[in-house]
Order: structure tokens, then sequence, then C-alpha cells
């Protein structure tokens, strides 16, 4: 009998798994991230396929080895959630749930969380990549559901975020500017939070050179922590954002530098 005769896709959820039975049991989930597909059967490593075909097959496979889906011994901590094709964990809900943590994806992240807040949108989960299900709520009428970053932020050039009518039941278009207007409000240019996230150039140059300490040491969990800072909540999100763009691309052109220096 041929593979793929062996195995059915259920229905896909709002977090993109696909759930998979082989020969009518229940083998696990297969989702797609950033262009390659992940096969899971839990208490099992996660698998990277090819296609979902291949992932699938994968699943079979497993099966056919007298493994089954087991349920781990203690549930996974943080870092776990932030190995690439793995699902997030109930911790660290601010940093990105599928997309691995480096410093490219944490500014990435902070400025699609600024954006957010200026487009009138509250997170509920880390964000996930610009063509992934990200759940978030609509604050200008409380609607909880999943939106993609790429719509959001518009594409080739045009920021115009997409839907224009936001989603199925939210107020008026022609309400928007004013509400929006109104949100506007909250937001400041200097953080009042305790303790302050960084919105200077010193100090997001400074966090982002802990955070690849971190994750060069291989200490997740430090990593973890000092991401909070970018990612968290802040009435000054935008300007976090900004300035961590800019200690980005000043520590890229020095690395460059740096490294033109030396092949000389």
């Amino acid at each position: 009998m041929e593979t793929q005769d062996r195995y059915v896709l259920g229905q896909r959820d709002d977090e993109g798994f696909y759930p998979v039975t082989v020969d009518q049991t229940a083998a696990g989930t297969i989702h797609r991230r950033h262009g390659s597909w992940y096969a899971t059967m839990p208490g099992h490593p996660v698998q990277r396929a090819a296609d979902r075909q291949q992932a699938a097959a994968h699943l079979v496979t497993l099966l056919d080895q007298g493994k089954r889906p087991t349920l781990p011994a203690q549930a996974p901590v943080t870092p776990a959630g932030l190995i690439h094709g793995l699902r997030a964990t109930a911790s660290y809900s601010h940093l990105m749930p599928t997309v691995r943590l480096n410093l490219a994806n944490l500014v990435r992240a902070a400025e699609a969380m600024a954006r957010l807040a200026q487009l009138g949108w509250t997170p509920l989960e880390g964000y996930p990549g610009a063509d992934q299900p990200w759940l978030m709520e609509c604050r200008l009428c409380g609607w909880k559901g999943r939106r993609f970053w790429s719509h959001l932020r518009g594409r080739n050039g045009d920021n115009t975020p997409r839907p224009i009518t936001r989603h199925p039941g939210c107020k008026p278009v022609a309400d928007h500017a004013a509400a929006l207007t109104a949100l506007a409000a909250e937001r400041t240019r200097e953080c009042p939070c305790t303790p302050k996230h960084p919105t200077c150039l010193s100090e997001c140059r400074d966090a982002l050179e802990a955070i690849q300490t971190a994750l060069d040491g291989k200490a997740m969990m430090s990593a973890a922590i000092y991401a909070r800072s970018l990612l968290e909540p802040c009435p000054a999100a935008t300007l976090r954002a900004d300035v961590l763009r800019a200690a980005s691309d000043r520590r890229a052109r020095a690395l460059r530098d740096i490294r033109a220096g030396k092949s000389k």
C-alpha cells in the first residue's frame, strides 16, 4: 500500500497544525513554517521535511517502527518554546513561539508589535513571523482572532493594512480614524514602565549585545529574559522599535567593517 494512501489529514487548526491519522490511528500533526514542513508526534523529536507529503510520511514511518504518541514526563520549559518548529509554551508569551531567537528576528518582532499598537491591535501571543496566523485582539471592538502580519503591514510598498474592514463585525470603516486617533493618545515618547525598557541608542545597543552574548553561550533562559525587555507592551513601543532598528543596523555595519578589515 502506498504511504499516501495510509494517512488522512484533518482540518487545519487556528495555529496552522494539521492533525494526521495513519491507518485510523492518531499519529500527530504536521505544519508549515517559513518554507519548511514539520512533523510532530507528541513525545518524539520534531522532524523537518521538504513538503507536506514527506512530513506526513514521517509519521507513517514512526508508527511502522512501533512508536506511538506519548506525553512527556514534564512539560517543556521556556527554552523549548524557542526552538524552531515547536509549539510555544505558556511562558514568555511575548517571545516568538515559532521563530528562531536571534537579533534580527527580535528587531522584526519589536517593529511588528509597535505597528500593531498604531493600528489598534493587541497581540495575544508572540510574533510568529510575517506569513503565519497571529492571534490578536481588535482594540476598536474587542474581537479576537488570527490575522497575518504580512497583510497588516501592507505589501509591495503600500503600507495600507488589509483588509480595510479589519474583520467581520468591526466598527464601520468611517469610524476607524477617530478610534485610532483616540488610542494614539496612549502612546508616549518616553518609557514610563518599571523596570524601564530600552529606548535610547546606547540602551538598545547594550540590550542587543547582552542577548547575543547569552545566545553565544547557549544561555537561552537569560536570552529570553533580556528579550522580554524588547517585546513587552510599552507605551513607548514605537520609539523602542525605531531605536532598536538603528542600533541593529549600526551593529551590522560595524561587523561588516571588521570582517572587511580582516579580509584585507
